[in-house]
């Protein structure tokens, strides 16, 4: 019986030792950019250096011009008249995008 139980033990003990145990590592999360507020409506001028986007609030025209730099993350094409939502920060230079979301249009 001794050596039976031996015998297990030298064939089953090495496979268990084997086994990888280390967890499998998470992806990081993809990383939005960071933004204080929002501003959403269609977009009335662009460029390569900045937006202008409309809304209308309470009958009364609003419109924002932002800055766009070398990291703000666009979602989608940027065309005239199609809506955005603009996460920017404001700075002393004006608001800047961090992130442009181009909503989907209606059919």
């Amino acid at each position: 019986m001794r050596v039976l139980c031996l015998a297990l033990c030298i064939v089953v003990y090495p496979s268990f030792c084997a086994q990888d145990t280390t967890a499998p590592k998470p992806e990081p999360p993809k990383s939005e950019p960071q933004y204080e507020d929002t501003f959403s409506g269609p977009i009335t001028e662009y460029s390569a250096e900045k937006i202008t986007v409309s809304r209308n609030n309470l009958g009364k025209l609003e419109k924002r011009t932002f800055w766009i730099k070398p990291d703000t993350k666009i979602e989608g094409k940027l065309k005239a008249k199609v809506k955005v939502t603009v996460g920017f920060v404001s700075s002393d230079d004006g608001d800047v995008a961090r992130l442009i979301v181009v909503r989907p249009q209606k059919k």
